[in-house]
């Protein structure tokens, strides 16, 4: 029976590993463009006083030039529009939201709507651009017009902030761009930190209106594009294009994961959710082999060793491309899926009780 279960165990990591196999990050331009594309950052911020003072300074002093820097001051109560304005960026005042619209979609379509470049980038706020990385980005448009997303690189400053390690990776994995099929995968998703289209793109879908009451409206925008013809593809951000999440506390990292891992996993591939799901239930299952060591042979204590490390090593090479995940994270990853179970099934009951989490001052469903 232990021999079934140790087979099993590496079977379901070995298959589900197939999620990760062809993880790739925004390729070096060959050279710089002669005649770069007018590029509009866009912005969509509410209170991100602190986080703007590292994304703005991180733009401006970017060896590549943006033509315009436009912030969206979502209704805030801090020094958002003041700070941004000193920045030297143009500050759009959010007005109301309408009926029908969540926060950032709607700031996302002001933003849009001011924009006078060929090219938008949408970045959220708590972003940043290392040297050379707004060069990387503005190569893209030489790979034809289609839609591009980068996950940004999780930038780790507190021991709390590892617990988000197994949700950063299933964010990436549930885009479904980095199986073996590459870019030929069926529904490739888009992420919503930072996503590159050309003007008329946007327009060709109707913006963000089509996505006015989405919580994960990168989900929901790729289905669009898709439906247009217009290509989708995702990159890793390391070495482009980095954030730190939830610098406020557990309690912030909490609410944030709460807000739309539901609704994420709702609107992930099948296949790729089966995969995923396949890949976690090895490693929970690789953490159950370590409790059965007092009743196994020699030759077994050894393999759920094995196991157990190899499913650490799958960790490593998944966590390291996508934050600052230090080896104990990857070694002891029994703490953060644990984390993540917890998170997950806390938000899947709020969903059910039709709960809402309440997030930057409103409430989401």
């Amino acid at each position: 029976m232990l021999t079934g279960f140790l087979i099993t165990t590496v079977l379901l990591c070995l298959i589900g590993g197939s999620m990760f196999v062809r993880l790739r990050e925004v390729p070096l331009p060959a050279c710089m463009a002669t005649s770069p594309v007018r590029l509009s950052i866009i912005i969509p911020a509410r209170n991100e006083e602190a986080n703007l003072s590292v994304l703005l300074p991180s733009l401006t002093r970017a060896e590549a030039r943006p033509h315009e820097i436009i912030v969206v001051d979502d209704q805030s109560t801090d020094g958002t529009a003041s700070f941004a304005s000193a920045a030297g960026a143009t500050i759009i005042s959010g007005s109301t939201l309408p009926e029908g619209w969540y926060g950032k979609p709607w700031a996302c379509q002001q933003g849009a709507d001011a924009a006078t470049g060929d090219w938008l980038l949408f970045l959220d706020a708590d972003t940043e651009l290392p040297p050379g990385g707004l060069t990387r980005l503005l190569g893209l448009p030489t790979h034809g017009d289609a839609v591009y997303s980068i996950c940004p690189w999780h930038r780790i400053e507190r021991p709390y902030e590892t617990l988000s390690a197994f949700f950063n990776t299933i964010m990436v994995l549930g885009i479904n761009a980095f199986t073996w099929r590459g870019t030929a995968a069926a529904d490739v998703g888009l992420f919503g930190q930072a996503m590159l289209l050309s003007r008329a793109s946007y327009d060709a879908v109707g913006g963000h209106h089509p996505v006015r009451r989405q919580v994960l409206e990168n989900f929901h925008l790729a289905r669009h594009f898709a439906a247009a013809g217009i290509a989708c593809r995702s990159y890793l951000g390391r070495g482009t294009i980095t954030m730190r999440m939830f610098p406020g506390g557990i309690r912030d990292l909490l609410a944030g994961w709460s807000k739309g891992f539901v609704s994420g996993a709702d609107n992930t591939p099948r296949s790729a959710m089966v995969l995923i799901s396949m890949w976690l239930s090895g490693l929970i299952m690789a953490c159950i082999g370590l409790t059965l060591l007092p009743l196994a042979s020699a030759w077994q204590v050894l393999t759920i060793i094995g196991i157990y490390l190899f499913g650490a090593a799958q960790c490593a090479y998944v966590f390291f491309r996508v934050g600052k995940f230090g080896w104990l994270t990857s070694l002891f990853f029994v703490v953060p899926l644990a984390f993540y179970q917890i998170v997950f099934f806390r938000a899947l009951r709020l969903k059910k009780a039709k709960k809402t989490v309440t997030w930057k001052g409103r409430d989401v469903a």
